[in-house]
């Protein structure tokens, strides 16, 4: 009996030595982050002298236009822009405003700058009626572009993956010049995503309904040359918003405007009511306007991680269109803020240097900071400031 008291004993004691050995099993650890960079810029127009200052033997070279913006371009996961004009092969010439129709090759520099996205859905999308819609959209698509806001097929949005993240892209434009009726009337009336709610919530519901983590949207709206966004624009916006959509990127003044985010019940909605002239031949000089001449280069990361999705860093920066004569005709796009900080070395940096401190000095008056998450230097933290 002795023998079986001690027995059970000691099995107590190492029973219970093994229970308080014995740890709480380990939690997974949470998957790291999955993070989209964005890049967008406003209105790739193109006038009589860009086509003069883009003339490279027997064809036509953009590629100068973007010497100092490639590397935020190359760096961005997505490299969005507005193209304001159609491209056809020119057996019948080029045409600049009011009609606009311009060389193919833009196609294929935007493909080697670095562009992934490329905007079409705007006032002059139709210029050239369908052939021009159906060119435009068959010269981006070969040179490996994505295109959002036309197409040749009645088609859902557009919808990609990057980065481990499902992205839902949707495109708009108030209008055509008058050719409203014409595209409504045509046998393809889908060719040119003309702006409605019922349109717009339809997109965004199928966005949804495929599973897209964030959605993106690009639209021409607003009044050419107004330094505000106006009533409709602020509407549009909430409209957009309240049906969650992360990111509005707004073109079509041909000024920068001011930005915004909008409390949803998803979270917040940023947004770039206009992102100006990317590049363009309106100038101070004769338009007596200096805000003409500066766009905006909008920069966003979005995040997924085991807190949902959010837009974690929004940051809009002013951009300068330098047009100079050299040995020619030149045109090129100055980051302004990163010109005047010497981030990057500009050659012509004394001739423009009073422009772009009054660029910076205006951008500075339009960006309200608080409405802004920049991305810090180092590592991937974001400030909101």
């Amino acid at each position: 009996m002795k023998k079986i008291l001690i027995t059970l004993g000691l099995i107590s004691v190492l029973t219970g030595c093994a229970t308080l050995d014995q740890t709480p099993p380990q939690k997974p650890e949470p998957e790291p982050p999955k993070r989209v960079e964005i890049v967008a810029f406003g209105d790739f127009m193109l006038h009589r002298p860009q086509l003069r200052a883009a003339q490279s033997g027997e064809g036509y070279d953009f590629k100068p236009i973007f010497r100092y913006l490639t590397p935020y371009i190359q760096e961005a996961d997505i490299a969005m822009i507005n193209l304001e004009t159609t491209l056809t092969d020119g057996s019948k010439g080029y045409t600049t405003y009011p009609v606009f129709s311009s060389p193919k090759e833009v196609a294929r520099d935007f493909k080697e700058v670095g562009f992934h996205i490329i905007s079409t859905a705007n006032n002059h999308s139709y210029d050239k009626l369908g052939p021009g819609v159906e060119s435009t959209y068959n010269y981006l698509k070969e040179a490996g572009l994505d295109v959002m806001g036309t197409q040749v097929e009645d088609a859902p949005p557009l919808i990609k993956e990057v980065n481990g993240m499902k992205l839902g892209f949707i495109c708009y434009t108030y209008g055509l010049n008058g050719f409203d009726d014409i595209l409504r009337n045509s046998d393809k009336p889908f060719a040119v995503n003309i702006f409605s709610e019922e349109k717009a919530e339809n997109d965004i519901r199928y966005l949804k309904e495929n599973g897209v983590d964030a959605i993106i949207c690009f639209i021409h709206w607003g009044e050419e040359y107004r330094k505000e966004p106006t009533d409709q624009q602020k509407a549009q916006a909430r409209f957009l918003a309240d049906r969650g959509v992360s990111l509005i990127l707004g073109s079509h003044p041909h000024v920068p405007q001011g930005v915004d985010n909008l409390l949803t019940d998803e979270g917040k909605t940023f947004v770039a009511y206009s992102m100006g002239n990317f590049v363009s031949n309106q100038r101070r000089e004769y338009m007596n306007r200096r805000d003409v001449e500066t766009g905006q280069m909008v920069r966003a990361s979005i995040v997924k991680d085991e807190k949902g999705t959010r837009v974690e860093s929004f940051e809009p920066l002013a951009t300068y269109v330098d047009k100079y004569s050299a040995g020619g005709l030149h045109f090129e796009v100055i980051p302004v803020r990163e010109a005047l900080t010497g981030e990057i070395p500009v050659e012509r940096m004394e001739s423009v240097r009073g422009r772009l401190e009054a660029a910076e000095e205006e951008h500075g008056k339009r960006v309200d900071p608080n409405l802004v998450i920049q991305m810090k230097k180092e590592g991937n933290e974001h400030e909101e400031k």
